[in-house]
């Protein structure tokens, strides 16, 4: 019993070490790396440091069950990386475009409606792990699809199993 608890306690403080690590990073970003495309107009934003913390946080807990590290498990010839989003119909390389995307999901070609095959909050039916996102959830998120190629140099790829 009490080599159960003795592990229970380390894992715990091995996981509050990892997740402040992971904010503190965010926290150390310049405003460069912090800085993306907003819209198709190429207007640009700075986010926060919160953002790009909260953005990461909502991205690993609904995404990365089909998207880790960028890559797409279910379509291994289509990643989160810039030139797979640059090369999609419409181009998904801003903030709003991608918003749009987890609204109303299509096909990387944009023929085919994917709201019943991708996650997306207009069918929280079908996707209950994104019930509760608000639209500023969506915008971080978003914004972190954007950040994460400065962040890890891995992001998007292929995935080999």
């Amino acid at each position: 019993m009490v080599k159960r608890f003795f592990w229970v306690a380390i894992a715990t403080v091995f996981f509050i070490f990892q997740f402040q690590i992971s904010s503190a990073s965010a926290l150390e970003l310049d405003s460069d790396t912090r800085t993306i495309t907003l819209n198709e107009g190429g207007e640009s934003v700075t986010l926060s440091s919160q953002q790009v913390v909260s953005g990461q946080q909502l991205f690993n807990s609904s995404c990365t069950k089909c998207h880790l590290q960028g890559k797409t498990k279910t379509n291994n010839n289509v990643s989160l990386g810039l030139s797979d989003m640059a090369g999609a119909e419409p181009p998904r390389t801003n903030v709003l475009a991608l918003v749009d995307y987890l609204k109303h999901p299509t096909s990387y070609d944009g023929e085919k409606d994917l709201s019943e095959e991708h996650p997306n909050v207009t069918r929280t039916d079908l996707y209950p792990e994104l019930r509760n996102l608000t639209e500023d959830d969506l915008f971080d998120v978003a914004s972190y699809m954007l950040i994460a190629p400065k962040l890890d140099e891995r992001w998007g790829g292929t995935i080999y199993f």
